[in-house]
């Protein structure tokens, strides 16, 4: 159980399943409609996930063994029994076999332009561990780029749609070059959902752990700009992100389809509104650790909308 802690499990299945629900309801049902065939094989495709798992996880290592003094000042309880050097080894091991993965893939997709993706994500979980998180909105920027831009990588990863891609600029003409486009709008909503979501979790984390965090030294944004600043920043992110959501409801008139306007509602738009509240009146320690709980609770509602949009939109 210390290893499954370790490597931070239930946040890896979440971000596996956002990558599946994004390629399997929206990449491959809009590709096939345009009549093209999906060029990832499902192996390759699984390839992908395991590649983005395992850095994933190596930057959840490498992220307690630099944070194993703050979170004892934090109060945060020891979750395993790993030392320096074996969190160190399961970082490099991770990071590797992933960024090896990656390379492979990015060579026999024909994607060579994404190479640097996957080392530059690596370097950047490290050098967020090491000293970005330690630095005012910068950490927190950093977290949330790097789970848009997973979120994003199925759009990335078939070679069809570097069509869309590379002809962005140009008039669309006939519903194939639709369809590409409208795979990376909508894939590009869910990647910006998740940068805002996962910014508010940050934000709510720092402000949990302010006093450890300023015990060592670090200028996070609680502490740079107060606590009660950095608590009206997130409501503001969790007020944007249900006003875009309201203005995509009415753009698109998803009221035309109870199951999805229902959905949106009750397990999208209601927890934002509630985590905003729950933040506004978030006084001590416990408080924002239940923000950041019920932060991940709302991603999660999101990347579960991709079904019920795929089965139930009009």
């Amino acid at each position: 159980m210390g290893f499954l802690r370790l490597i931070r499990f239930p946040n890896l299945i979440i971000l596996a399943l956002a990558q599946c629900l994004i390629y399997y309801m929206i990449v491959v049902p809009l590709l096939k409609t345009s009549e093209f065939t999906p060029s990832l094989h499902t192996w390759q495709f699984l390839l992908i996930v395991l590649s983005t798992v395992l850095i994933a996880a190596g930057g959840y290592t490498i992220n307690d063994f630099f944070d194993k003094d703050i979170d004892a000042a934090n109060g945060i309880g020891k979750v395993h029994d790993f030392s320096g050097w074996t969190m160190k080894t399961f970082y490099f091991v991770f990071s590797i076999i992933g960024i090896a993965i990656g390379l492979y893939l990015t060579y026999a997709l024909k994607l060579r332009q994404f190479a640097l993706t996957y080392l530059l994500t690596a370097a950047l979980l490290y050098f967020y561990s090491a000293s970005y998180k330690r630095l005012p909105l910068v950490g927190n920027f950093v977290v949330a780029f790097l789970t848009a831009v997973a979120v994003f990588l199925p759009a990335f990863a078939d070679y069809e749609l570097q069509y869309a891609f590379r002809d962005i600029k140009l008039p669309v003409i006939n519903n194939k070059m639709y369809n590409l486009r409208l795979i990376i709008a909508i894939t590009a909503a869910y990647a910006f959902f998740a940068f805002l979501i996962s910014l508010v979790r940050e934000i709510s984390k720092d402000i949990e752990d302010i006093e450890g965090d300023r015990e060592f030294g670090c200028n996070t944004l609680p502490i740079v700009a107060g606590k009660d600043n950095a608590k009206f920043i997130a409501i503001g992110l969790l007020l944007l992100i249900f006003g875009l959501i309201l203005f995509l409801q009415i753009k698109q008139s998803w009221w035309e389809s109870l199951p999805v306007f229902g959905y949106t509602m009750l397990f999208v738009q209601i927890p934002i509104l509630i985590l905003a509240v729950k933040l506004f009146f978030s006084v001590e320690k416990k408080h924002f650790n239940a923000a950041s709980i019920m932060a991940k609770v709302v991603m999660i509602g999101g990347i579960l909308s991709l079904p019920v949009f795929k089965y139930f939109s009009t």
